[in-house]
């Protein structure tokens, strides 16, 4: 199983923050900005680039290039501008609440959820504090801290109870903590108040099959499908439950079509090597489990793959 949870880290937007710190337009500036907002990152960066040679200096110039080298996968030279952005301004907090993000994408938690409290700080408005709240909340899931996660995510919904990322979240926590009545009834919320949100969605449906019941999950998986019909993550999960209910034939089906929709997804590996052990074709599982590990399931998710290959694979 995989939770949708993973995608919520940083899905807040600080429109308020920016509203309030709204500085003269560079054109130069913008274009580089329009692009990264489009993902076209080699070209922003040539623009940031272009900037810094004309002395065009400020801290948003390199916050700017910080966020890109963190989406082209280079955390350390995003860091080296995250750090020089706040030499120019140490009390921005969107520098601080972007480089605990990028502290986060390399598992340097404390580092982080230091970054976050000073954001916390300086934020400007209340929408602004809470919403750095809920990522805090994120890093410290992430750093297996449910306790003081909890406690985020309880202020947050303190301030905005209808915040459907912090209900999803905060569903999590409680599941973590076991204390799954009270997570059910986050997710239902959460889902309630936006029916088409594929993150609520899905992590109720990853809610239901944690506690087994295959069959509620399976019609979340549904409806996430019907929202989005190439949601590799959905046909995974879908698939696993089917598997749970010995539903062995569409249960590959809808593996083999996570694996269509997204062939780097480790852990649809692992899963539709557990659909072929339970068919007996043990070439084809112990395959798929070499195919997990290579893409990095382990570090991921944990060593079961290789007990399965000892077991099943001489290995």
């Amino acid at each position: 199983m995989k939770s949708f949870l993973l995608s919520l880290l940083l899905i807040i937007t600080l429109s308020a923050y920016a509203q309030q710190n709204r500085q003269p337009s560079v054109p130069l500036f913008d274009q580089a900005r329009e692009m990264y907002d489009a993902g076209k990152y080699d070209e922003a960066l040539l623009l940031v680039n272009q900037l810094l040679a004309n002395n065009m200096v400020s801290e948003k110039v390199f916050d700017l290039r910080g966020e890109i080298y963190l989406a082209k996968g280079n955390t350390d030279s995003a860091l080296v501008n995250y750090n020089t952005g706040l030499l120019l301004a140490p009390t921005d907090p969107m520098l601080y609440l972007h480089r605990a993000f990028a502290y986060c994408r390399i598992h340097m938690y404390d580092e982080s959820i230091g970054d976050y409290n000073t954001s916390i700080k300086y934020a400007g408005s209340d929408a602004v504090k809470y919403a750095i709240i809920a990522n805090r909340g994120m890093a410290r899931i992430m750093s297996g801290d449910f306790t003081e996660a909890y406690n985020d995510y309880k202020m947050v919904l303190e301030f905005d109870s209808t915040d459907v990322m912090a209900l999803v979240a905060m569903g999590s926590v409680l599941r973590k903590l076991k204390r799954n009545n009270e997570a059910t009834s986050c997710y239902e919320k959460a889902v309630s108040l936006v029916p088409n949100e594929i993150v609520a969605v899905g992590d109720l449906g990853f809610h239901y099959m944690s506690m087994g019941d295959y069959q509620k999950a399976i019609r979340q998986y549904v409806r996430v499908l019907e929202i989005d019909p190439d949601n590799a993550l959905a046909y995974n999960n879908m698939g696993h439950a089917k598997y749970q209910l010995k539903d062995l034939k569409n249960a590959l089906k809808d593996i083999q079509r996570s694996v269509a929709l997204d062939p780097k997804n480790s852990y649809a590996y692992r899963n539709r090597a557990l659909v072929y052990l339970a068919m007996k074709q043990v070439d084809k599982a112990c395959e798929d489990l070499h195919q997990a590990i290579d893409l990095g399931y382990i570090a991921m998710y944990g060593d079961d793959v290789l007990l399965l290959l000892e077991k099943h694979c001489g290995l």
